[in-house]
C-alpha cells in the first residue's frame, strides 16, 4: 500500500495542550536569546566606564539602605548586605530588565519584619528561597504580564501603609527611646515624655533625613552614604553614646539549606505566598518604569525577570539573607548615573560584597538613629497623598481600595486589605467596563499612531450647518485643485498656502502668509465659521490621527474657531468648536476641548485639555498635573473669541465680493480632477447634489 503524503487540510488540528506547550516553549526561547542578546550587548559596548561609575554610585545609595531595611526587618545587617551583594548581582546577571538594580525593597520590609518575629532569622532566609521558587515557576508558566493585574490604587495603597507603618517604627529610632508613635500621640499632653528623648540621637537622624532631602536633585552625588559616614565618624570621635548597628561578620556565609520544624513549613508557605505575589509584581513595575526612563532602550522581557529575580532569591535563601526585588529608587540611580547595559547592576553587586569582606567593623559603629533618619526619608516618600486626592476627585471606589489597602496594612491585617481593595477595584472596574473597553481600544489605536477617538458629538462641524442663514451668492463646498474640497462661501488668500487633502466647512477664512499643509500628515479638516489669520501654520507628522465619529484625521479642528497670528497647530491634534488659539501659541499632539481659550505664546502639547478651560498667557501644558490645574474659562473669553468669528465670517464675505466683482477669476480645475478624491468617497454621496 502507498502513504499518501499528509496535506495541511487533512493533518490534525492541534489540541490545546498542545498549542499550550508550544506557546510555552516559544516564550523560553524568546527569554534564552533575549538573555544572551543583552550579553552579546555588552560585549560590543562601549560603555565600561559609565557603567563602572554607575555602579559605584548606586553602592554607595544601597550600601547604608539595605542595612537600614535589614535592621528595620528585624534582621542582623549582614542579611541586608548579603541580599544586596548576591541577590543584586544574581538578578543582574540573569534578569530581563537590563538596567534594574535588585535588593531590600522597603515596600516589604513590614511584611517581612512579622516573617521574622514568627519565624526567625532562618525563617526569613527559607521564605526568600520559597519567594525565588515561586517566582521561577511564574516565569516558566510566561506570568510576565502579572504586574499589569495589580490596579494603581491598591498598588499605591500598599506602598502608602507600607511608609506610615515604616515611619512609625522608625521616628522611635531617630528620638532614641522605644515608645510608638500611637504612645507618643497620647502623651502629648504630658510634655514629661521628652526628657526620655536622646538629643544626639535627633541631631544624627535629622542631619542624615536633612542632608537626603536637600540634595535630591544632585542625582549622582550619594547622599545617604555620606551623611550616615559623617555621623558614625562624629559619633566615634566625640564617643557619643548611641545604639548602633553592632557585630557584621566580615565574610560571606557558605550555602545552606535553611531548616525549620517540619510542621511550620505550611505556615511558612501561607504565609509567603502573599510576599512572592507582591515581590514579582513590584519588580515588574520597576521594569515597566525604567522602561518609560529609557524609551531608546530595548524594553524588558518579563518572564526573564522574574528568572533572574527567582535565581536572586533562592540564592539569598541559602545563604540566609532576606527576599530581594528590583527597586525603582536605585534602579533610576542606576539609569541617572549613566548606566547603559546590565553590567552596571553586576557592578553594584560586586562592590557591595567587597564592602562586607572588607567594612564590616565600620558597618557595626553605625548609629542606628542615622539609619533611622534614612528611613524615615524613605517612609515619607512611600505615601501617596497626591495619589488618594485623585482618586477621591475622580475614581471613589479606587479611592476606597487605596484606603482599604492602607488601611489594612498599618493594623497588620495584609490579606485583608488587599483582598479587600482588590474587590472594590473589580466592581469599580464592572461599573466602567465600557469605558474601559474604550480605553482599551483607544490604546490598541496608538498603538497604530492614533492620536486620539473621539464620537460624534464631537463631530458636528463634520457636516454644514443647516441652521445658519447663508448668503445667497454662496455654493457648498465646491471643490479645487490639489485635491483641497474648500466650500464655496470660504476664502482662501491668495497669499496662503493650502497644500494636500484639505476639507473646509462653510464661511472658512484662511489669511495671507498662514500655511495649511497636509503634506506630510494627512488629512485636515477645518470647520464652518473657522478663521486662521496671518501667519498661521497648520502642519502634522505622517501617520499619526485623531479619530472623529470613525473617520481618521492628522488635524481637526471644529467650528467657530478662532487660531491667531503666527500660532502653530501641529497634528495629530483635535481643537473643539469655539476654541481661540492666541497669538504665537503652539498646539501639538493635543486634544483641546470646546469652548477652550489658549493665551498668548501658550504651549499645549501631548494632553488631552477638557472642554471650557482656560490656558493661560504663556503656560506650558505637557502632563496631566498641568491640566488639572487649569482654570475654567470666563465669559469675557467666550465673547471675544465670538466676536473674532463673527468679524471674520464679514471679512469672508466682504473678501469673496471684492474677488467676484472686480478682480480675475481663479483658474479652476478639470472636471474630472474637480470630482473629488478617492479618499472621501464615503462621504460624497450623503451631499445634495443640487447645492453644487
Amino acid at each position: 500500500m502507498t502513504a499518501t503524503p499528509e496535506t495541511p487540510a487533512s493533518r490534525p488540528a492541534p489540541n490545546g495542550r498542545d498549542s499550550l506547550a508550544d506557546s510555552l516553549r516559544a516564550g523560553w526561547r524568546a527569554m534564552a536569546t533575549d538573555w544572551w542578546q543583552s550579553w552579546v550587548d555588552v560585549a560590543r559596548s562601549n560603555a565600561l566606564v559609565s557603567d563602572l561609575i554607575a555602579g559605584l554610585t548606586v553602592a554607595a545609595v544601597a550600601l547604608p539602605l539595605n542595612v537600614a531595611l535589614a535592621v528595620a526587618s528585624g534582621l542582623p545587617p549582614i542579611a541586608g548586605l548579603i541580599a544586596g551583594a548576591v541577590g543584586g548581582g544574581i538578578a543582574a546577571a540573569f534578569g530581563g530588565a537590563r538596567l534594574q538594580v535588585s535588593g531590600p525593597a522597603a515596600a516589604l520590609s513590614v511584611m517581612v519584619l512579622a516573617l521574622a518575629q514568627r519565624f526567625g532569622v532562618t525563617g526569613v532566609a527559607a521564605a526568600a528561597f520559597l519567594i525565588g521558587v515561586v517566582q521561577i515557576v511564574l516565569s516558566l508558566a510566561q506570568a510576565g504580564r502579572l504586574g499589569k493585574l495589580v490596579p494603581e490604587s491598591v498598588l499605591a495603597g500598599f506602598t502608602t501603609g507600607v511608609g506610615l507603618k515604616l515611619l512609625d517604627s522608625q521616628i522611635p529610632e531617630v528620638l532614641g527611646f522605644n515608645y510608638r508613635v500611637s504612645e507618643i500621640a497620647q502623651m502629648m499632653h504630658r510634655p514629661a515624655w521628652l526628657h526620655h528623648v536622646s538629643w544626639i540621637a535627633v541631631v544624627s537622624g535629622l542631619f542624615v533625613a536633612f542632608l537626603v532631602s536637600s540634595t535630591r536633585h544632585l542625582k549622582r552625588f550619594p547622599a545617604a552614604i555620606v551623611g550616615i559616614g559623617l555621623v558614625t565618624a562624629v559619633s566615634i570621635y566625640l564617643h557619643w553614646d548611641l545604639e548602633r548597628v553592632g557585630a557584621v561578620p566580615a565574610n560571606i556565609p557558605r550555602p545552606a539549606f535553611p531548616l525549620l520544624p517540619d510542621e511550620r513549613w505550611i505556615d511558612l508557605a501561607a504565609a509567603t505566598f502573599p510576599l512572592a505575589i507582591l515581590a514579582a509584581v513590584e519588580s515588574l513595575l520597576s521594569a515597566r518604569a525604567i522602561d518609560r526612563m529609557t524609551p531608546e532602550a530595548q524594553a524588558h522581557n518579563p518572564n526573564l525577570e522574574l528568572f533572574g529575580q527567582g535565581l536572586a532569591n533562592m540564592a539569598v535563601g541559602l545563604l540566609q539573607g532576606m527576599p530581594v526585588t528590583g527597586v525603582i529608587v536605585r534602579s533610576g540611580v542606576n539609569v541617572q548615573s549613566g548606566g547603559r547595559t546590565r553590567l552596571a547592576a553586576l557592578v553594584h553587586g560586586v562592590l557591595l560584597a567587597t564592602a562586607v569582606l572588607l567594612l564590616g567593623r565600620t558597618i557595626a559603629q553605625v548609629p542606628l538613629a542615622a539609619l533611622g533618619g534614612l528611613l524615615c526619608v524613605v517612609g515619607v516618600r512611600l505615601v501617596e497623598v497626591k495619589t488618594l486626592i485623585e482618586l477621591a476627585r475622580t475614581e471613589r471606589i479606587e479611592a476606597a481600595a487605596f484606603a482599604l489597602t492602607a488601611v489594612g496594612t498599618v493594623t497588620g491585617h495584609l490579606v485583608i486589605g488587599l483582598v479587600g481593595g482588590l474587590a472594590l477595584h473589580a466592581v469599580h472596574a464592572w461599573l466602567h467596563r465600557h469605558e474601559h473597553a474604550e480605553r482599551a481600544r483607544l490604546t490598541s489605536r496608538r498603538e497604530k499612531g492614533i492620536r486620539a477617538v473621539l464620537g460624534r458629538d464631537e463631530a458636528k462641524a463634520r457636516r454644514p450647518s443647516p441652521e445658519m442663514d447663508a448668503p445667497g451668492h454662496q455654493k457648498w463646498l465646491a471643490q479645487i485643485k490639489d485635491r483641497a474640497m474648500v466650500s464655496a462661501s470660504s476664502f482662501v488668500h491668495r497669499q496662503a498656502s493650502v497644500i494636500g487633502r484639505v476639507v473646509m466647512g462653510d464661511n472658512v477664512h484662511i489669511a495671507a502668509g498662514s500655511s495649511v499643509r497636509a503634506d506630510e500628515g494627512s488629512p485636515f479638516f477645518i470647520g464652518s465659521n473657522t478663521n486662521l489669520q496671518d501667519g498661521v501654520v497648520v502642519h502634522a507628522l505622517k501617520n499619526k490621527w485623531v479619530t472623529v465619529a470613525g473617520e481618521d484625521w492628522a488635524v481637526y479642528v471644529g467650528r467657530n474657531v478662532s487660531i491667531a497670528h503666527n500660532a502653530l497647530v501641529h497634528g495629530p491634534c483635535y481643537i473643539g468648536d469655539d476654541t481661540f488659539v492666541g497669538f504665537k501659541a503652539v498646539v501639538h499632539d493635543a486634544v483641546v476641548g470646546s469652548h477652550c481659550y489658549i493665551g498668548i505664546g501658550a504651549v499645549v502639547v501631548g494632553v488631552e485639555v477638557p472642554d471650557g478651560r482656560l490656558v493661560p498667557h504663556g503656560t506650558i501644558v505637557d502632563s496631566a498635573d498641568a491640566v488639572a490645574r487649569l482654570p475654567l474659562v470666563g465669559a469675557v473669553h467666550r465673547e471675544f473669541n465670538e466676536d473674532v468669528v463673527e468679524v471674520n465670517r464679514g471679512l469672508v464675505a466682504a473678501y469673496r465680493e471684492l474677488e467676484g466683482g472686480g478682480e480675475p477669476e481663479r483658474p479652476r480645475a478639470p472636471e474630472a480632477e474637480r470630482r473629488g478624491p478617492d479618499w472621501d468617497q464615503r462621504w460624497q454621496p450623503r451631499r445634495d447634489p443640487a447645492r453644487f
